[in-house]
């Protein structure tokens, strides 16, 4: 290996080290600034720093002056289990459908059409609050019912299955429950989403801040891309194209003889 391969391999090291720490912003850190340019210009760099990341169970969804933005796959080092996010050694079939409606109900509060994703980056989103998650869940859940109820005799598959599961708990769940410490309770639908956003604060996803007693979550760029991983899935589609009708049935005009007397 030449002294120029060496050295690329090691600035390879250190770049993925750099975005490995979800909160550096590159601005403040000349080598993090070198290492993008690096990056960008150098096609040889480009495809170490993707073999080293591939070994690593890493994947680069996107650089650019912003940092170095990250994904991982199922089996890396690096992903969060349930059991890291819970801070128990295992969680129930019941919790783990909840986490996994909870955090896509916070996407698609943020990014409720697929066009939003699409929006410039650099503009930011508006913040939003636990409560506000809470009404898009429960709208979504509203409107899955319906559309169960107008046909009962669907033959349903697993994602299916596994949904209507999931309203149901997250239905038998009170919206607000306090603790004796006067704390919203984890058993509560807005203490676990609570919980979950503060979790993606710790990962860079979100800044919190507050407007007298309300907390305000106002999401990254870092989010953004990794919500459009998530836009390919089946889960999130569904969600947002329940959202869309719920929010369409919404709008509707009442037509002539439906209002009330």
């Amino acid at each position: 290996m030449t002294s120029t391969e060496t050295d690329d391999a090691y600035q390879a090291g250190r770049f993925i080290q750099w975005g490995l720490q979800v909160k550096v912003v590159p601005f403040n850190h000349e080598e993090y600034r070198e290492l993008i340019d690096r990056y960008i210009d150098r096609p040889g760099f480009r495809s170490l720093v993707r073999q080293f990341c591939e070994g690593l169970g890493l994947r680069v969804l996107e650089v650019n002056y912003r940092g170095l933005f990250l994904g991982t796959e199922d089996d890396s080092v690096f992903s969060l289990k349930p059991s890291d996010f819970r801070g128990t050694s295992g969680s129930s079939a019941e919790e783990r459908l909840l986490d996994g409606l909870v955090q896509v109900a916070i996407a698609a509060t943020i990014y409720p059409r697929q066009q939003d994703l699409q929006e410039d980056s650099i503009e930011a989103k508006p913040p939003i609050t636990v409560s506000e998650v809470d009404e898009t869940l429960r709208t979504i859940c509203s409107e899955y019912k319906r559309r169960a109820a107008d046909d009962p005799d669907v033959d349903r598959d697993a994602i299916d299955r596994g949904l209507q599961e999931a309203w149901r708990v997250y239905e038998s769940r009170p919206g607000v429950k306090t603790t004796q410490t006067g704390k919203l309770s984890l058993s509560s639908t807005q203490g676990l989403i609570r919980r979950h956003l503060q979790q993606l604060v710790e990962h860079g996803c979100f800044a919190v801040s507050r407007h007298g007693t309300t907390e305000l979550y106002r999401p990254t760029l870092r989010y953004q891309i990794q919500v459009k991983e998530l836009a390919a899935t089946r889960l999130y589609r569904d969600l947002q194209s329940l959202l869309d009708h719920a929010v369409e049935t919404e709008d509707e005009p009442i037509a002539a003889g439906e209002c009330d007397a």
